[in-house]
């Protein structure tokens, strides 16, 4: 039976178990290292140590991450660290299927700095000329994309039901349905986003070098590519913003506290790209923030539900789908001002008896009617 607890992390990477427990999804394996490490836990740092090399190494080859193609890169950094410190030695190279305890202790140092040489190489994200390219390329949940090229903005109905603004020359990249962690979207220009609330679920913009984290709330977010400044300016709630570097080496670590900028109302961050530094400010003009989206306020007396329905979705630009004839006799008095899309139909479907979902990017109204 293989003792592991003689194991350096470099002989983890030659384990073919150990590789299904680090880069796949193996119930068999996931048993098996999961009891040992609970049965060894002062051999976790060394188990760390490999799983990293075993990442990096499966990151790299990710197209094509066989157990082969692993194994061959292995035992290639192996022969070349083992040779070069044999010939140092004067002493004969055996073949590297006889891997004895002796020959591990002699090439160990060697293997660590050429395996940390070429990770160091091979790991590093390559430099991008466009970190929104780069990012929406490399992120692995499918994304969909919307590009505003015309002379206005335009509004998107995120599967939350949040709306995000887009505006002129502006992209926003964003899964069809977000996952059970986060909410995260990628931007590349200017935009305004009104976040519905979930705690449960923080809601992450990435956006040239940058990270803005909310819970629920309204800003707007500024990333040009090509401009030296990112610029994040809030309007209701609280914003916290981030150097994209520190914020992913808090995660990949474990960090519970990473260095940013928290927002509140009237409050904007300016982050400079070549200084790489974040700078907190009060807003000079407030309602240059409130002109990038249309007035928010909406008053209705003895309005026929179904021009209500009409007046949200000429100020949203998303379509709301309703029986017209079901709904005619329907009539509200409500007045509207700084609640979001969904806390609006909340009420108005409250008033007529309705309920709604969202559905691919529209809003589907059901309701038996007024009488």
């Amino acid at each position: 039976m293989i003792n592991y607890r003689t194991y350096e992390a470099e002989d983890f990477l030659f384990d073919a178990s150990f590789r299904q427990w680090t880069t796949e999804s193996s119930p068999q394996a996931a048993l098996f290292w999961n009891r040992w490490l609970a049965q060894n836990p002062d051999r976790a740092d060394v188990v760390r140590q490999a799983q990293e090399l075993v990442r990096a190494l499966d990151a790299h080859y990710r197209d094509d991450a066989t157990e082969n193609r692993l194994a061959d890169e292995l035992n290639r950094l192996v022969g070349k660290a083992v040779e070069h410190r044999d010939t140092e030695l004067d002493v004969p190279v055996r073949p590297l299927g006889q891997r004895l305890w002796w020959r591990w202790a002699v090439a160990a140092s060697v293997l660590l700095i050429s395996l940390s040489t070429w990770l160091f190489v091979n790991r590093a994200p390559k430099p991008a000329t466009d970190p929104y390219e780069y990012l929406t390329k490399t992120v692995t949940l499918p994304l969909q994309e919307k590009v505003n090229t015309g002379p206005k903005a335009i509004n998107i109905l995120l599967s939350d039901g949040s709306v995000v603004t887009l505006n002129p020359n502006s992209r926003l990249s964003y899964p069809e349905r977000f996952d059970n962690t986060t909410r995260t979207v990628y931007l590349s220009g200017e935009a305004f986003f009104d976040v519905m609330k979930n705690p449960a679920k923080p809601f992450l913009i990435y956006a040239n070098q940058t990270v803005t984290k909310v819970l629920g709330t309204s800003f707007l977010v500024r990333a040009y590519t090509g401009e030296k400044d990112v610029t994040v300016m809030v309007k209701t709630g609280r914003v916290s913003v981030y150097s994209q570097k520190d914020y992913e080496l808090a995660q990949q670590s474990g960090l519970r506290r990473v260095e940013g900028v928290v927002l509140t109302p009237n409050q904007q961050m300016t982050y400079n790209l070549e200084e790489n530094k974040l700078v907190k400010a009060l807003v000079a003009k407030p309602a240059a923030l409130i002109a990038n989206r249309p007035s928010r306020e909406q008053v209705f007396e003895d309005a026929p539900v179904d021009k209500v329905f009409s007046s949200i979705e000429r100020m949203y630009g998303i379509k709301l789908l309703f029986d017209e004839e079901a709904l005619a006799n329907c009539l509200v008095n409500l007045t509207f001002n700084e609640e979001n899309l969904l806390e609006r139909l909340d009420v108005i479907c409250q008033t007529i008896g309705a309920s709604y979902e969202v559905l691919d990017g529209q809003i589907v109204i059901t309701s038996k009617g007024c009488h």
